[in-house]
């Protein structure tokens, strides 16, 4: 049974890491080109919108779905597969009307949410983006109730049709408008509709698949009692979801405070005008969104982790239950360690490159990019923390550490935005700090939670070390490929020779386990290239 549940998170992992890096490049396909042909004042209303989406969209999907991934989750591995439908049909209800209150407020209240921001121009974006929020709240039910059965294919495919759709429909609005109309404002509206039209096909998508689903299991005809009712599952689903929702809507509120407070201190105190403050907005739009690439690929490690580890706990699988977590922290510190420090380095070229049709926006993204960078890893290990946490049916400690780190990164982004001298900076160094100080809170709770759990700090260092060389060798690379290439070119072989030097190098300090290489996308292939072999216990050592 460990071994079963071990295979599916890994496969779930692997699943929608793929799609993952499928929707990242065409995420990137959707925002480089709208940053180089939307000046940065479309851009600050484009951004406003997502600030303000964000919100709505953590009110309507932020805990619901893992609350039902993990009920789900408990019922599928106890054999109370008639209950687990049973939540879904009460979710689905739930997400629906929250969905549509939801949409509602942010298209009618456009006008008044875009004054308070501070950026009034934006009120046709945020019009524009409210019906995605109805979209998303049914698709999280879907997409909840499918990974709570270890179903990563439906996310998976959904997320990649919403991310061709986006690039589709979004760009060429966006570029049809410019080219016909020559204005930014709308242009923006145009992208963000391309969102809108994205989220619709992809609930149409995941809705047939659900039909399909519920004909093959009438097929079955399995049968199992429950004793729970629906009035019993929507309290024991309100009572898990509501902390993980004001959890995760109080860093979306941190986001859309600190963009208020960004405009109004660099306006009031620090003494800038609108337009130089809009064009620092944008700048820091642009640096979150490439910080936000490599933290996104550890998601699905938390999204996998949460119904198998949900089922662990429920079980009392205890040695399981400490496997998976310390698999899943190590892969997460795999990956999220060598993007911070690379991202670091990079940055310039990285921004140069992307950014190339607007080198004036480069200039002044990349500084703001390797400060937000340090934070990828603090950031990445939120996600996955927070799953364990929520899985030890601990919601509320979540929440409770991110308020405080909350607390501190909009005191001190007051502060330091207010100064001239820092400026927009203050945002980004006060988003490092706070991400620090959860995630140092998160791992005392767990360590609570979980005392067998593998050191953390023994965990990491192998692979600072290894992301140091890494750092070292490439950066000596790129820069002697700049005597022959432009910097923005330079950098793409750089990156490459990074990702190999760093393989050889967490694999001879011995900072990865043959189970954490097989997580991977193609993991046995890594494995055998890397020689990273399974390490197979004496007979005598084995437990159970």
């Amino acid at each position: 049974m460990a071994q079963e549940k071990k295979q599916s998170f890994m496969k779930g992992a692997a699943i929608l890491t793929a799609s993952t890096l499928i929707v990242k490049i065409l995420g990137l396909l959707f925002s480089i080109p709208l940053a180089n042909l939307i000046d940065t004042e479309g851009m600050s209303y484009f951004y406003t919108a997502y600030d303000v989406f964000a919100v709505f969209l953590m009110l309507s999907t932020a805990g619901l779905p893992i609350a039902v991934s993990r009920m789900v989750g408990t019922a599928y591995s106890q054999g109370r597969k008639k209950e687990a439908d049973r939540v879904f049909s009460v979710a689905f209800w739930l997400f629906f009307g929250v969905g549509v209150v939801g949409c509602l407020l942010m298209l009618f209240g456009s006008r008044q949410i875009a004054l308070i921001y501070g950026n009034p121009d934006a009120v046709y974006a945020i019009m524009a983006l409210s019906p995605t929020v109805f979209f998303i709240s049914v698709m999280s039910a879907l997409r909840g109730y499918f990974q709570g059965r270890s179903n990563m294919v439906p996310t998976a495919v959904s997320q990649t049709i919403e991310a061709i759709t986006k690039v589709a429909v979004g760009v060429g609005l966006a570029v049809y408008i410019l080219q016909r109309y020559d204005s930014s404002e709308w242009a923006a509206v145009g992208a963000i509709t391309g969102v809108s039209v994205s989220a619709l096909l992809g609930t149409i998508y995941l809705t047939i698949y659900k039909l399909n689903q519920k004909r093959k299991d009438r097929a079955v005809g399995e049968e199992d009692p429950t004793s729970a009712s629906r009035k019993e599952l929507l309290i024991t689903l309100l009572k898990f979801a509501v902390p993980i929702t004001i959890g995760s809507c109080f860093l979306s509120l941190l986001d859309l405070v600190d963009g208020g407070v960004l405009m109004n201190q660099l306006q009031r105190t620090a003494g800038f005008t609108e337009l130089q403050a809009k064009d620092m907005q944008a700048l820091l739009g642009h640096a979150r969104k490439f910080y936000d690439l490599p933290g996104a690929f550890v998601i699905p490690i938390s999204t996998s982790l949460l119904p198998v580890l949900s089922g662990a706990v429920a079980s009392k699988d205890c040695e399981t239950a400490d496997r998976i977590s310390s698999a899943s922290l190590r892969v997460t510190l795999l990956i999220s360690i060598p993007a911070s420090v690379g991202m670091c380095l990079f940055a310039e070229p990285i921004c140069g490159l992307l950014l190339a049709g607007s080198p004036s926006a480069a200039a002044g993204t990349a500084p703001l990019l390797a400060m937000l960078s340090v934070a990828i890893a603090f950031n990445s290990t939120l996600y996955v923390t927070n799953a364990i946490l929520q899985s030890f049916g601990r919601p509320t400690l979540p929440v409770i550490n991110m308020a405080i780190g909350g607390v501190v990164k909009i005191t001190l982004s007051y502060i330091l935005t207010g100064m001239p001298e820092v400026n927009v900076m203050g945002s980004a160094i006060s988003t490092v700090v706070s991400y620090c100080l959860i995630m140092v809170l998160n791992f005392i709770a767990i360590r609570r939670c979980q005392p067998n759990l593998d050191s953390i700090v023994k965990t990491a260092l192998p692979l600072i070390f290894s992301a140091a060389i890494m750092g070292g060798v490439s950066y000596a690379a790129y820069w002697g490929m700049c005597f022959f290439l432009p910097p923005r070119l330079a950098v793409l072989p750089a990156i490459l020779l990074a990702i190999v030097v760093y393989a050889v190098s967490a694999v001879l300090c011995r900072a990865v386990t043959y189970d954490d290489v097989v997580m991977l996308p193609k993991g046995e292939t890594l494995a055998r290239l890397l020689h990273v072999k399974k390490v197979v216990q004496p007979r005598h050592m084995r437990k159970g």
